[in-house]
């Protein structure tokens, strides 16, 4: 199994962000994927370089006026740019907009500024998943893509949540272009409401996410039970939502239920957006799972015959981030 890394991860550095009216540090540091590449040296796995695919992949999710918004913010050398305003009215757009306010229309809050490196950080960390897809595109059975920033909060039009570009829907959408049905469980404990807004009617994509509930919690306003995808693919989203006292059992029970469903679709391919921030004492305070429940986790994905393409998604608590993530890979039996 190889895991797939690129360095220009660093590039991007978000400083002070905006939540609930309240600044904070960004959580999301490089020192995570530090944790993380430990974890899968110590683990065994050979560790590969990002390939360049090109714009075409990230076309295939997002819109031209999107990336290009993106990609106008590099080499930015005034400080971070975040909305000052929000401009909801998709009609309004026009695009002799000045940056900030394209922000206002394309970022969905203010944990998501854009900084002078954070397009080629962004652009690899798809490069990061397109590359471990072709991996599984080729034949292997697994692949764990160390995508940062992660992506599952980022639709086809707009950013959020920490997040620029889908990596795991771009993956997902590339394979499914040449294997045929994907299916893609989100683990990360925020619902994975851009994933779910890509593929809310693709037939060729099967999307469930486990997550705690957002009737109190980010972000807010997608991922309870009753959304279960569009008029060409009906039922092919599953939202399990849970509780935020849920622990290791209750949880487990829920990742049996979407994995269930994920291959009754008899897909050719599983993707996983791998998130490490349900445990009990990450900073996102969402679930309550010990470091275990992702031994478990990987062993269940361990025993499914189609392949299994990881995508890191979030996972803030510095301290055990690096153990959750070799216990998980040890369940998987790498």
């Amino acid at each position: 199994m190889k895991a797939v890394y690129s360095d220009r991860h660093r590039l991007h550095s978000p400083g002070t962000v905006v939540e609930g009216g309240v600044a904070r540090p960004s959580r999301d540091v490089p020192a995570r994927l530090d944790a993380l590449l430990r974890a899968v040296r110590r683990a065994g796995l050979a560790v590969v370089d990002a390939v360049d695919h090109g714009r075409a992949p990230l076309a295939a999710v997002h819109t031209d006026r999107y990336l290009d918004f993106l990609a106008a913010s590099e080499g930015m050398k005034h400080g971070p740019l975040a909305p000052a305003i929000f401009e909801s009215r998709p009609d309004a757009y026009r695009p002799d907009w000045s940056l900030i306010a394209k922000a206002g229309f394309h970022l969905r809050d203010q944990l998501t500024p854009l900084g002078e490196g954070t397009w080629q950080a962004a652009y690899w960390a798809a490069q990061v998943a397109l590359t471990a897809a072709a991996f599984i595109r080729e034949g292997e059975r697994r692949a764990y893509a160390l995508c940062r920033p992660s992506g599952h909060h980022a639709g086809r039009d707009f950013g959020g949540g920490a997040t620029y570009l889908n990596n795991a829907a771009i993956a997902a959408r590339a394979l499914a272009a040449s294997l045929g049905r994907v299916s893609l469980i989100d683990i990360d404990v925020h619902h994975g409401n851009g994933t779910q807004e890509i593929f809310w009617e693709d037939p060729d994509v099967f999307f469930a996410s486990l997550h705690r509930s957002p009737a109190s919690y980010y972000p807010h306003c997608t991922g309870f039970a009753d959304e279960t995808g569009g008029r060409s693919a009906s039922h092919l989203t599953l939202n399990h939502p849970l509780p935020e006292e849920t622990g290791d059992e209750a949880y487990i029970t829920g990742f049996m239920a979407c994995l269930n469903a994920a291959l009754a679709n008899k897909p050719s391919v599983l993707v996983i957006s791998l998130g490490f921030d349900t445990l009990e004492s990450d900073p996102a305070k969402g679930l309550q799972l010990s470091i275990e429940a992702f031994r478990k986790i990987g062993e269940m994905l361990a025993k499914i015959e189609c392949p299994v393409l990881l995508i890191q998604e979030g996972g803030y608590d510095l301290t055990k981030l690096e153990d959750a993530a070799l216990t998980f890979l040890l369940g998987l039996g790498v």
